[in-house]
């Protein structure tokens, strides 16, 4: 049950894990417009101000693409197989399953309050909040939830590539982290590009 958690693109791949995947990052974009989360790269999770479901759709599509295309050709330029593009893309939008999860994290109000605590203690901004025990220990429970997530989008996406390229040892590490550090910082200029042009 557990290989099936973090490793199942030994039993979906290509235009299943596609279809999936395509239907996981719409169904997150519908949520976060109501949960005010998004998603700026393949490891960010935030909350945001009332982004319409267009805003966050182009924003998702736009993190899973780059993020793909960094992993496509690395694929093919090192892979000694046969690397199909569907299968990249298919496993990689897949792969974000559990920032589904997470969407839904928006929603409590007692990690908004939470959030608004730290602001006024650390940053003075805002105003100051009262937090109940209660309050806090949801809170926290949520951040490690959505930290947890983060780790299992990280090896799902980790497995994906593994298993979709035929790539091993440290080639595969370095690959997949040089994947990371590229789509993050390309990430980061289309993110503010779609903020100061579409919202």
């Amino acid at each position: 049950m557990i290989k099936k958690l973090i490793n199942p693109f030994r039993y979906i791949a290509g235009y299943k894990s596609l279809t999936i995947g395509l239907l996981i990052i719409i169904c997150t974009s519908l949520v976060s417009v109501f949960s005010h989360k998004h998603f700026p790269d393949i490891i960010s999770v935030k909350t945001g101000p009332d982004y319409s479901f267009w805003y966050l759709l182009i924003e998702n599509i736009s993190t899973w693409i780059i993020f793909s295309t960094f992993l496509y050709v690395l694929a093919i330029s090192f892979s000694k197989s046969a690397v199909r593009i569907v299968d990249i893309f298919g496993t990689q939008a897949f792969a974000r399953l559990p920032y589904l999860l997470v969407s839904f994290v928006g929603f409590s109000g007692s990690l908004k309050l939470f959030n608004q605590h730290i602001l006024w203690t650390v940053l003075q901004r805002g105003e100051p909040v009262d937090l109940t025990i209660l309050d806090t220990t949801i809170a926290v429970l949520l951040l490690v939830f959505t930290l947890s997530m983060t780790v299992w989008v990280i090896v799902l996406m980790f497995n994906a590539f593994k298993v979709s390229s035929n790539i091993k040892g440290g080639r595969l590490i370095l690959l997949f982290v040089i994947s990371v550090i590229g789509s993050t910082i390309i990430n980061h200029y289309t993110s503010n590009y779609l903020t100061h042009n579409f919202f």
